[in-house]
């Protein structure tokens, strides 16, 4: 990840302006992503420490941001919206940012029958 660049979403993307009163404040990461492999990854998370002009963390304990779909072979732009906390003070400095596969979340089947589901998710079955 590289030319990494912190927009307030009003200026980079004026239809998502947050409303007022909102507790957080919207921002658009962009930059560009190099994928060096021989084919595109279909869904890539992005994460970074951001840091206000106080040198605090602005998202403490959060530093997955968001994610890319599909980012294709060699060098790509990409924005990710991330939503900064109102009391975080401008400019913001974007450190230790990478990008990496997204690792697939086993979802809940339709299919009835128990063969489909996580050993968790089945029924438990007590004997009297």
């Amino acid at each position: 990840m590289s030319q990494l660049d912190l927009v307030k979403c009003d200026t980079a993307d004026p239809a998502s302006k947050q409303p007022k009163g909102y507790r957080s404040g919207c921002y658009i990461l962009d930059g560009q992503i190099n994928n060096p492999a021989k084919s595109s990854i279909k869904d890539v998370d992005v994460f970074a420490f951001i840091y206000d002009a106080s040198g605090e963390e602005v998202l403490p304990n959060r530093p997955r941001i968001g994610s890319i779909n599909n980012v294709p072979v060699g060098v790509s732009e990409f924005s990710v919206r991330v939503p900064i906390p109102s009391f975080a003070i401008p400019p913001f400095t974007i450190k230790k940012a990478k990008a990496k596969v997204a690792i697939p979340v086993p979802t809940i089947s339709k299919d009835p029958s128990e063969d489909d589901i996580l050993p968790l998710e089945r029924e438990i079955d007590i004997e009297s």
